[in-house]
Formats: structure tokens, sequence, C-alpha cells
């Protein structure tokens, strides 16, 4: 092979793994260092293929040559400073999920067997059921924090202004100032349960009567209702994860924790009263069943089950408002150097 031919074959291999429109000017750049890294090192005699060949092995193989000309050289999906705090979140992300899937499940175990008798394989498809939702959960959580730290990575947002720097490291906390691990698992387990409760699960949310001596479960939302505005359960879980996630990176209890804290539990209340707002959500065979159930005995009870929305809006905005209250009391007695 001629040294010409052995030198456009590299060129050509190099350029093809570049963008389009740089192709032309990185292949005569390359041209160009090949003839001069040739002449310099053949002087005044002819070069030979040995002599490229060697040339070629101190510029790298075609791929890590394009690499050094391309653009993206210094890009990754994850890397240095956010792969650490990736595979932190991940971990915390993965025990979270799992923890609040198997107590979704629990409930789910129980509520299908009350009363119930099953053959042995139909435990089976349930279990199979399960594990096949706890993979689909697990692969959920991975793609969203990976995709969440993806977007870190592309935009350069700065960690450091969670972490603090080296010029402005945040004080070592007391141990009741203290966030762990465990705190931020555990809520989010809960944001999970809850999201798959009311999304995959809402029949589990419902009363018993008796029909004819036969205990019959009847919903207190409407599925199909339910699921059709699932972006807004998805949006309280998001709210509701995020200030967790923050509070964990936070370390500690802190005004800006408390301000954080605030903002996440108004806009995950809004998503959730705009849920139990929507239209048709209560089972529409809800009232008639309670009124033959308690017959108008009970009016107070009657009220508070058919009026399941309003009562679960304030029982959530009275937990929002006592989690916030906890935060910002916790932040102003233990934040002495403010935000």
């Amino acid at each position: 092979m001629s040294v010409q031919e052995l030198k456009e074959r590299y060129v050509y291999a190099v350029s093809r793994l570049l963008p389009h429109k740089m192709r032309s000017d990185i292949s005569a750049e390359l041209d160009t260092l090949i003839e001069d890294m040739l002449e310099e090192r053949c002087r005044d005699r002819p070069a030979e293929e040995k002599d490229l060949r060697v040339i070629l092995a101190e510029l790298g193989s075609p791929s890590e040559m394009a690499n050094h000309y391309s653009p993206d050289k210094d890009k990754c999906l994850i890397g240095p400073p956010y792969f650490s705090a990736y595979k932190y979140v991940l971990r915390i992300v993965f025990w979270a999920v799992a923890g609040g899937m198997l107590l979704a499940g629990g409930i789910t175990i129980v509520m299908d067997n009350w009363q119930k008798t099953k053959f042995f394989y139909e435990y089976l498809l349930d279990a199979a059921g399960w594990l096949g939702s706890m993979i689909m959960g697990l692969v959920f959580a991975f793609g969203f924090v990976t995709l969440l730290f993806a977007f870190f990575q592309r935009k350069g947002i700065s960690l450091e202004e969670i972490n603090g720097s080296w010029e402005n490291l945040p004080p070592v906390p007391e141990k009741q100032e203290r966030i762990s691990k465990g705190e931020t698992i555990a809520g989010i387990c809960l944001s999970i349960a809850f999201l798959i409760v009311f999304l995959v699960i809402p029949r589990i949310l419902c009363v018993i009567v008796d029909q004819g001596g036969q205990k019959v479960s009847i919903p207190l939302l409407d599925t199909r209702v339910v699921r059709s505005v699932w972006f807004l359960l998805v949006g309280v879980v998001i709210f509701g994860v995020g200030r967790d996630l923050f509070g964990y990176f936070e370390g500690r209890y802190t005004r800006r924790l408390a301000v954080v804290t605030g903002i996440a539990d108004i806009l995950g209340f809004i998503c959730f009263f705009f849920f139990l707002n929507t239209p048709g959500l209560v089972n529409p065979e809800l009232i008639p069943a309670v009124g033959h159930l308690f017959q108008e005995k009970d009016i107070f009870l009657t009220k508070l089950i058919t009026g399941f929305p309003g009562v679960f809006l304030l029982v959530i905005a009275l937990i929002m408002i006592l989690d916030f209250g906890t935060t910002l009391y916790k932040a102003l007695k233990y934040d002495r150097n403010g935000c």
C-alpha cells in the first residue's frame, strides 16, 4: 500500500466520525499535520509505509483522533462533579421505590385476599404481577434520576449551591440538626406508596358493604377518571421527592431548606387540589351504596365518606402545614448562619 493511500484512508476514517460541517477543515488540517510529521521524520529521504505507520501509531486510532477534534470530547452523560451525587441519589431512590412498592403491595395483598380463598396458582400470578411492577418501578426510578443528572451535566448546573464550596463550607451540624438518609428514604417511600395507591391500585380505597349476604367493595374513586389526570399525581410526588432529596443534600435544617419545603408543599398541594376537584372523580356507585349501608342513621358518617375529596384535601393540607411548620421551627432554631 502506498504512503498516499494509507494517509488518505486514515484521514477519511477520522473525518467520517466527525460532524459533517467539520470534515473538510479537519481533513485538511490532519493531512498537513501528517505531512509535517513525515518530513520531520524522513528528512531528505523519501517516506515509506513503515514511517507513516509509526506516525499514525503516535497519533492514535481513528476514533481517538476523532475524539480529539470532536466538540463533544469533554461531554458525557453523567461525569464529575455529578457522578458521586448521582450514585447517592440513585441508591436512595432505589431503596425508597422498593420500600414504597412493598408497602403498597402489602396493602394490595390484604385487600385483594380479604375474605377470599384463591388457588395456589392465583397467588403465584399475584406474586409475578407484583414482581413485574417492582421491576418497572425500579427501571422508571433509574431513568428519572439518570435523566435529571444528565440535565444537570448538560446545563452545567453547579452543586456547590447545595454542598458549599471550599471557600464557604457549612458548619458541622449537631446530631439533632442533621437530616439522615433514613428520613429521606422514609419520605420518598411514602411518596411512592401514595402514587401507587392512587394511580395503580385506587380500588383499595373502598367501602365494604353487604349485598345479599355477600361482602362487596365499592371503590371511593372512579379509576378511569383517576388515571386520566395521572400527571397531577405525578406532580405531587415529584415535588415531594424533590423536597426530600434537597433536604438530604442540605444535610441539616436550614432556612433555605424551609423555603424549598414551603414552595414544594404549596406546589404539591395545588396539584392535589386540582386532582381532588376533577369532575367525576368520586365513584357514582358510592353514594347509593353508603346510603343503603347506613340507611340515614348516621348522616355525619355518610357525608364524611361521600365527601371524601374535601375531607382528604383537608387532611393533606394539615399534614403539609405540619411538615412546613416543623421544618421552619428547626431551621430557625438550628440555622445560626441564616441562608
